[in-house]
């Protein structure tokens, strides 16, 4: 298991860009996912305390769009 901050993992996922993220369930760590590899990097805190930003910055790690939030 691999310590970063959510700056290193903004990086990893730009030089991977076909890694495919997810957060475990059972444990506060992100999956990092590219064929038959994987790697665990644990939870920064600030996503083990909010689970919806987890869950955005999860996508925007996986490059996805995300609709406009907020009025």
């Amino acid at each position: 298991m691999m310590r970063a901050n959510l700056d290193e993992l903004v990086v990893v996922s730009c030089l991977f860009p076909t890694m495919r993220w997810s957060a475990s369930v059972a444990r506060s760590v992100l999956i990092a996912r590219e064929g038959n590899v994987l790697r665990l990097y644990r939870m920064p805190m600030l996503l083990r305390l909010d689970e919806f930003r987890a869950e955005v910055f999860i996508a925007q790690l996986n490059h996805m769009e995300l609709p406009h939030l907020g009025g």
